[in-house]
């Protein structure tokens, strides 16, 4: 061997010196859908072409290996004791790159017939998201405790569009009977309401629905099971329409089901569910001293599609 030929050993050497491994033990790279990662050594001849280390086989030192979303390094030692050791008095011996992000065309606000969205092009195609806005979103509005009925006297009767006929002298609902109350100057074209419902002075085991939308519901909302008793139960109960013989609409009203046993009902609202707080136009009233401001004509504009829309309308005696 001439001066002018390689050592083979002394190569195999120097390049055992550049990647230590503490325990002798061996390390390879195993790739796992992993962004680039590139491991690069100085004073190292480079690769003819970029290395690529498949699951399983080891970082090639001096040229480029190519992974996925991530490359994990593991040991062939007991319990992978073994730590790899990148050490060059010059530079980095190891080099992590990250796969560049891609992003599609920038979007736009646009109105929608839910109130409004997004639009941006992906693939060349326009792709549309409707966002979440006060005009497609349902929020809880606490408001003062209100009592809207209570069977046992006229004033408590006051917001009955029906069933007041159907009331004994005792105050009590007959069995059989549908009350429907209205919310006017408490809500406009809300969507529900949270609050608590009482039967007192029972005149039998019975119970009672409240509901505010479609078809009369088949479970109970409260039950009573004897004469003379005084019970609640709290409530969650959507809002609907109601027009009356003689053409009048109330946007928000909810009904009581008095199936069997005569009772007196009380029904109070503490919350109301509204796709904007100004529909709460019992709070803007106090707020103001009992004046309804603006905040009720916006309310409307917000909801004028639920009064001939998506409510349900019932025609009353």
């Amino acid at each position: 061997m001439t001066s002018s030929e390689p050592d083979p050993a002394a190569s195999r050497r120097a390049l055992l010196r550049r990647a230590a491994v503490t325990g002798g033990a061996a390390v390879a790279a195993t790739t796992a859908n992993a962004a680039p990662a590139a491991a690069t050594t100085a004073n190292a001849a480079p690769a003819a072409a970029p290395a690529a280390a498949a699951t399983g086989d080891p970082v090639v030192l001096g040229g480029t290996t190519t992974g996925g979303l991530h490359t994990v390094v593991t040991s062939a030692a007991d319990g992978g004791a073994a730590t790899l050791a990148l050490e060059n008095s010059t530079g980095a011996t190891l080099r992590l790159t990250r796969r560049p992000s891609s992003f599609g065309w920038g979007g736009g606000l646009v109105s929608t017939a839910d109130g409004l969205g997004v639009q941006r092009v992906v693939d060349s195609a326009v792709v549309q998201h409707e966002t979440l806005t006060t005009a497609n979103a349902t929020m809880l509005v606490p408001i003062p405790p209100t009592r809207v009925l209570d069977s046992r006297s006229a004033t408590g009767r006051a917001r009955l569009l029906e069933g007041a006929g159907r009331v004994d002298p005792q105050g009590r609902v007959l069995a059989d009977t549908l009350l429907v109350v209205h919310l006017r100057d408490i809500v406009d074209y809300g969507d529900g309401l949270m609050g608590n419902v009482t039967v007192a002075n029972t005149a039998r085991g019975g119970f009672a629905t409240v509901w505010g939308r479609g078809e009369l519901p088949t479970a109970s909302t409260i039950n009573w099971w004897d004469a003379g008793q005084l019970l609640s139960n709290g409530v969650i109960s959507q809002l609907g329409g109601y027009e009356t013989a003689g053409g009048d609409y109330y946007p928000d009203v909810v009904a009581v089901w008095v199936a069997a046993g005569a009772a007196a009902v009380i029904l109070d609202v503490t919350g109301l569910l509204v796709f904007h707080p100004e529909s709460a136009v019992i709070n803007a009233k106090a707020a103001q001293g009992g004046r309804v401001g603006a905040g009720r004509v916006r309310a409307r504009v917000i909801r004028e599609a639920a009064e001939r829309g998506d409510r349900e309308v019932r025609t009353g005696a």
